[in-house]
């Protein structure tokens, strides 16, 4: 029997949205109604958010068009997921190696599966092709073989695509190892935020990271609930000693000012935020 081939990408898995959708499982997303001028809201499922129509589908595969989704992402998400509970449960040091790769896989896997990166993945795809069309041994050779057209064109012809040979590095992005090593070094955490310290939101563009990854002071950030939120630092303790209200206060800031569309939130004690900063991310 064959799987039917799924079109429907989701960009930030459904199971890091959840913890944000109400009792009837619907998620608040805010938004900035540039029409209207106004903060707007729509309610949706998990799955009505954060997905891309044949994101990440390739023009052919022997497993399937959409291999990249179903099956790479779809193991990411997977043993994320897991890593995860595991996280929440029973903090960062109950973690074995292979859990520690598996979240770190899923928090590299958040940067490379985003509209804009996968965008610029395929669009070097016109690079390859100009890049054979000009190399001098491979016009050589057509002229002695008789063949006429560009080097491209033949070989679109007999079924190689450009676009799909540039898409895949996107598993590279994940598996970079220089990447992963770094961050699997950083010191974990999980922070918990108390009754007084208000809530944190989740941006349509959910990790956060301050500094680049091989800077001293790099650090990551991943809201995983309303109130609970992972992060990797090499200074931890620049953020210890931070009240967890503050802790929370400039998360969100970051959160929301990182945003493509979208920011989730449980409670309107955002609004103020939202308001200043979603204008500036309007079409971006």
């Amino acid at each position: 029997m064959t799987q039917q081939e799924s079109h429907d990408h989701h960009y930030v898995p459904e199971f890091l949205l959840r913890p944000w959708a109400s009792n009837k499982g619907l998620l608040k997303g805010y938004y900035w109604n540039s029409w209207k001028n106004r903060l707007d809201c729509k309610e949706r499922g998990v799955n009505g958010f954060c997905y891309k129509r044949d994101l990440l589908t390739l023009t052919e595969h022997n497993e399937g068009r959409d291999v990249l989704e179903r099956k790479f992402f779809g193991e990411i998400d997977s043993t994320g997921a897991d890593a995860r509970d595991q996280l929440l449960d029973d903090g960062p040091e109950s973690l074995d190696n292979g859990q520690r790769c598996d979240f770190a896989r899923l928090l590299l896997s958040l940067e490379a599966r985003r509209p804009a990166t996968v965008q610029k993945l395929r669009d070097g795809g016109s690079y390859l092709a100009e890049a054979v069309d000009s190399d001098q041994k491979i016009l050589h050779a057509m002229e002695t073989e008789g063949l006429s057209g560009t080097p491209s064109e033949n070989l679109t012809s007999r079924g190689f695509s450009f676009e799909d040979r540039a898409l895949s590095n996107i598993q590279r992005l994940v598996d970079n190892p220089e990447i992963a090593v770094k961050l699997l070094n950083l010191h974990w955490r999980v922070v918990r935020l108390g009754p007084g310290d208000g809530t944190l939101v989740l941006s349509d563009r959910p990790l956060v990271r301050l500094f680049a990854y091989d800077h001293p002071k790099a650090s990551w950030f991943l809201p995983l609930a309303p109130k609970i939120v992972f992060f990797a630092a090499n200074c931890p303790q620049d953020f210890e000693r931070l009240t967890p209200q503050k802790f929370a206060k400039l998360l969100n800031f970051d959160s929301v000012k990182q945003a493509q569309k979208y920011v989730f939130c449980v409670d309107t004690s955002h609004n103020r935020l939202l308001k200043k900063y979603l204008p500036s991310r309007d079409g971006a």
